[in-house]
């Protein structure tokens, strides 16, 4: 019996191996597209899983009207939230970056670029697994360091390390813990270094670092969020207030009260709050949505095909059907068989689903810098449970239809297309046309939007600039002035230049403004060069850039952006108009010039208010260096960057690694992960539409030949070629009309939203609503029409010769 089943089975995959082909390949891909974007997706939430504190650490951010949000908090917030909250466990500061440095022993030197500077209480909240030392020694002095086990062995060879002395920034440090972090972590540093001195504690202003509250078991974080504003209120505004000669009314009227943030250390890597994910970085989680939404309608169109093309078959085999109810069997073992057919063939496609995963992996994990393996019991049991959920989805509907033929009738030959069967036919024929109708209009508007960011005015020169990594060697400024003056020599080397803010990093250094009555926000400070305007290319629209001819450029002048100067109303008129800032109440600084706007943050944020000053400004900033910037000739790139390497490690630093990076690479890192949705995207799209079209061939075919009489008879009856081709399209361009009816607002919808996620954006677009049809009926007309102009050459006496 069972051997009987199988020969039938392969004969009828044989009989119709277009069929099986669109099927079993449509599925293979949907499959195929399902595992990679799930194995995606647990990847990204594995962070901080390993983590026991991980439903009990939350961090905290700031929000206030005027400013946005924060990502850090200040040390006065974390002494108080821990003295006046009774569910506030612990609190951490941490730096929210890396650092990076030397790390000396006895003159051998390791460069670690992961290096987290943190209060004692560190491992409290990421305790790693210990290889060597305790935590407890670790928190006993500042001078305590931590260190990987990787890192320790390329320091120490196979010794442990424990108890070693180091030198990191010009500081003598003893080992007191080797570690290993056994799974992905919010923090994943090669060093734990200690803040050399205890944070001010009731330093409200100070907004510098990370902030992790360690909550009891099971506490409301909700209430316990109410608490941390109303402690902020009486500890800060309430004393701000009193001291303004204000009541806390009218503070909170012109100031607004600062409240907090919060997001789940389990869901920190995802967390929305924020642009700023930590050292590791933030995951994308738009583009999991994205990827995970357009894996489904993958197998969905899929399953259509499916479906369509068994129950279009399906009268093919109703004789079959007929002799098999002559002969005894019951209904009940026709659907088995008949579903066991389809579920063998949908396991087929797993199994080559799961081959193909593992050719296209290593690919994938390069395109979103992962390290992602097929064995992962997780996703693979998800994905078999939907095999056979779809298996006996797609297998049942055909089955019963299968089933339900009458044995007389089909035998008598006079089985004839059930209305109901050809109306669920084309409801999902339609639904196909649907889905990759949304495919094009997405793939059209993302290229729309893509190509606005890529050719957007940035607002400076980004072409020929390489910034160059200045590291922590010391009295920076004056090797920046000798490496500016010496590298002009370079024929190569067309000029240099420093600002702070390097573009496409965004800012890194803000404090308040304060102009007259106008209510004090926090604006973004960069340091620049007398000549930096004019080297990146930045529009002065008013006043001037700053000069060596004025001493007083050092000293109490600065240039703002025209946000900063529209949001405290000089913009018609800036120059000389002055302000007070957040660093020194003491003196106030003249607007000397106002730029044009330009993207220093990248697209994803709007610009913010923004002011420039010279580094002497502040004695204490003039070696706050970050990266010097050179424009060079593009010919023999290679070269000039080999010359800029040795006159650097030669005259400027010779310890740390030479590094830097091209402007235009920079920026277009900040739109890196649309331009991967815009990929992936176009990927998923041409696989949708090819499987669409494949099942439309499929299906046509086996519509057109069920119609080959019909066609015999007409052209007997003297109807010409277009004529016989339109009764033979009509059915299938009429679909397409109430397909692309229905998918207007859905897709609008849709991309709209998408749309949303851009701070700088394109105005919905109505050609791809216009072209979009249009494609899918050439389409019709390009399949189709081909099917039915070769019916049009049928034989006629093959199918009338019985009439």
């Amino acid at each position: 019996m069972l051997q009987t089943w199988f020969k039938i089975f392969f004969r009828n995959l044989q009989k119709n191996w277009l069929n099986s082909l669109v099927n079993i390949s449509g599925l293979t891909l949907g499959l195929a597209g399902l595992i990679i974007v799930l194995l995606y997706i647990n990847e990204e939430k594995s962070y901080n899983k390993w983590n026991p504190n991980k439903d009990d650490v939350y961090r905290i951010y700031n929000h206030t009207d005027r400013n946005g949000t924060w990502s850090v908090g200040t040390p006065a917030q974390a002494v108080v939230f821990k003295s006046d909250i009774p569910e506030v466990e612990d609190v951490l500061m941490v730096d929210h970056f890396y650092r990076d440095f030397i790390v000396d022993h006895d003159g051998n030197k390791m460069y670690s670029e992961k290096i987290a500077v943190s209060e004692p209480n560190f491992f409290a909240f990421f305790p790693f697994k210990i290889k060597a030392g305790s935590y407890s020694s670790f928190e006993k002095t500042r001078n305590q360091v931590a260190l990987s086990k990787e890192f320790s062995n390329k320091l120490f060879g196979n010794e442990s390390g424990v108890g070693q002395t180091v030198t990191i920034n010009n500081r003598e440090c003893i080992v007191a813990v080797v570690y290993t972090i056994s799974g992905k972590s919010h923090y994943q540093p090669e060093v734990v270094l200690q803040f050399e001195n205890p944070l001010p504690k009731n330093h409200w202003g100070n907004f510098m670092y990370a902030m992790f509250c360690k909550l009891t078991p099971d506490t409301d974080i909700k209430e316990v969020s109410k608490k941390m504003n109303n402690v902020i209120i009486e500890r800060r505004h309430k004393p701000h207030a009193k001291e303004g000669g204000i009541t806390i009314e009218e503070y909170e009227k012109r100031l607004g009260f600062m409240t907090v943030r919060y997001a789940k250390l389990a869901d920190l890597r995802l967390q929305t709050v924020l642009l700023d994910g930590g050292p590791e970085g933030k995951g994308n989680k738009q583009l999991l949505y994205v990827l995970l939404g357009l894996s489904i309608l993958l197998i969905l169109i899929s399953c259509v095909n499916f479906i369509n093309l068994s129950t279009a078959s399906a009268t093919q085999r109703a004789k079959e059907v007929g002799v098999k109810k002559t002969l005894g069997l019951s209904k009940k073992q026709l659907i088995l068989q008949y579903i066991s057919e389809i579920v063998l063939q949908v396991f087929i496609s797993f199994v080559f689903a799961l081959i193909l995963v593992e050719l296209i992996l290593p690919y994938f994990n390069q395109f979103v810098k992962t390290d992602m393996s097929i064995l992962n019991t997780k996703v693979l049991s998800i994905v078999f449970l939907i095999v056979v959920l779809v298996s006996l989805f797609i297998g049942s509907i055909p089955a019963l239809y299968l089933s339900n033929f009458k044995a007389i009738e089909v035998l008598k030959g006079s089985f004839s297309k059930s209305k109901k069967g050809v109306f669920a036919r084309n409801v999902m024929l339609g639904i196909q046309f649907l889905i990759s109708g949304f495919f094009l209009i997405g793939m059209l508007i993302i290229q729309v939007q893509m190509q606005f960011i890529i050719n957007k005015d940035v607002g400076f020169s980004k072409e020929q600039i390489v910034a160059i990594k200045i590291n922590r060697i010391g009295n920076e400024y004056a090797k920046y002035e000798l490496f500016k003056k010496e590298i002009v020599k370079n024929p190569n080397v067309m000029e240099a230049s420093y600002s702070l803010f390097v573009p496409g990093k965004g800012y890194i250094n803000g404090t308040d403004f304060q102009y007259k009555e106008v209510p004090g926000f926090s604006a973004a400070v960069n340091l620049s060069d007398y000549n930096y305007l004019d080297f990146a290319g930045i529009k002065v629209l008013k006043g001037r850039s700053f000069s060596e001819k004025f001493a007083s450029d050092t000293i109490n002048k600065i240039i703002v952006n025209e946000t900063l100067a529209k949001r405290i109303g000089v913009y018609d008129n800036p120059i000389g108009k002055k302000a007070k800032i957040g660093w020194s109440n003491e003196r106030e600084f003249e607007i000397v010039g106002m730029i044009q706007d330009y993207h220093f943050s990248g697209f994803d944020v709007k610009i913010e208010p923004m002011f420039l000053m010279h580094p002497k400004a502040f004695s204490r900033f003039v070696n706050r260096m970050l990266a010097v910037q050179v424009k060079i000739k593009m010919e023999n790139v290679d070269k000039t960057m080999l010359e800029i390497e040795e006159f650097w490690k030669q005259n400027i630093d010779n310890d740390y690694p030479f590094t830097y990076e091209f402007l235009d690479k920079i920026f277009a890192e900040t739109y890196e992960k649309y331009k991967k949705q815009q990929t992936m995207f176009l990927i998923l799209s041409v696989l949708v539409i090819t499987i669409a079209l494949l099942g439309l061939f499929a299906l046509a075919t086996l519509t057109i030949q069920q119609r080959l009489k019909e066609v015999a008879i007409r052209k007997t009856l003297g109807a010409s070629v277009k004529e016989i081709m339109f009764q033979l399209l009509k059915s299938f361009l009429k679909i397409v009309l109430i397909s692309s009816v229905a998918l207007i607002p859905i897709a609008y919808f849709f991309m709209q939203n998408w749309l949303e996620n851009f701070v700088y954006r394109i105005d919905m677009p109505i050609l791809p609503y216009i072209i979009t049809p249009l494609i899918l009926i050439v389409l019709v007309f390009a399949v189709v029409g081909l099917k039915a102009y070769n019916a049009t050459k049928v034989d006629l006496i093959k199918y009338l010769k019985f009439e």
